[in-house]
């Protein structure tokens, strides 16, 4: 390979492919091509999980990265845990199936086991979904599907649109509650008209 070489396609030196993007927020159910930049195990606050990086390489938003967190070992976040636990194995074994790599023991998998000598750089195509807005109001990716690459098609899904942002905890906020100009029964007799 030679210092003129990239992963993600020709260097052709145009504005297109030479200035910086800004990041954004990938729209749900876009599909992409993407490599695996890392596989490891992570945690997060006393859960483990293994963490997939992809680098997008084609499409609307290639360069971008979006993570997979496969929640192996558990996730008590989920209504029904043992269902989610389940769903999590079964994509690891389907990406273990799409790459050919077999487990070299029953044990948990180690970083070793992961390693980037085994899963770096493969690709696959991915389906990207997008989260509900969290209590800050902030969404985030993650990666809902893998398929093997080969006549994979990308394309550009359609942005979560936020219809409501009232929290039902409290009453609901109004211009009346915080601008009070009086009592609000007497808003009858102060038309002008």
């Amino acid at each position: 390979m030679s210092f003129w070489d990239s992963e993600l396609g020709d260097v052709t030196g145009s504005a297109a492919d030479a200035f910086a993007k800004s990041f954004t927020q990938i729209p749900d159910g876009t599909l992409a091509l993407a490599r695996v930049e890392s596989f490891a195990n992570a945690e997060y606050k006393g859960n483990k999980y293994l963490s997939i990086d992809w680098l997008l390489t084609e499409g609307d938003f290639r360069g971008q990265k979006v993570n997979q967190k496969l929640k192996v070992y558990g996730d008590p976040m989920a209504k029904d845990q043992a269902k989610a636990r389940h769903r999590a194995l079964n994509m690891l074994k389907l990406v273990y199936q799409l790459y050919g790599v077999k487990p070299k023991h029953a044990n948990d998998p180690t970083d070793a086991d992961l390693s980037i000598f085994i899963f770096k750089g493969k690709v696959a195509g991915i389906k990207i979904r997008e989260t509900e807005p969290n209590d800050q109001g902030k969404q985030y990716n993650w990666v809902g599907e893998v398929h093997d690459a080969k006549g994979f098609k990308s394309e550009t899904g359609v942005s979560v649109v936020v219809t409501h942002t009232h929290n039902a905890q409290g009453p609901m906020d109004s211009a009346l509650d915080r601008n009070p100009r009086g009592s609000h029964q007497d808003l009858g007799d102060d038309i002008p008209f």
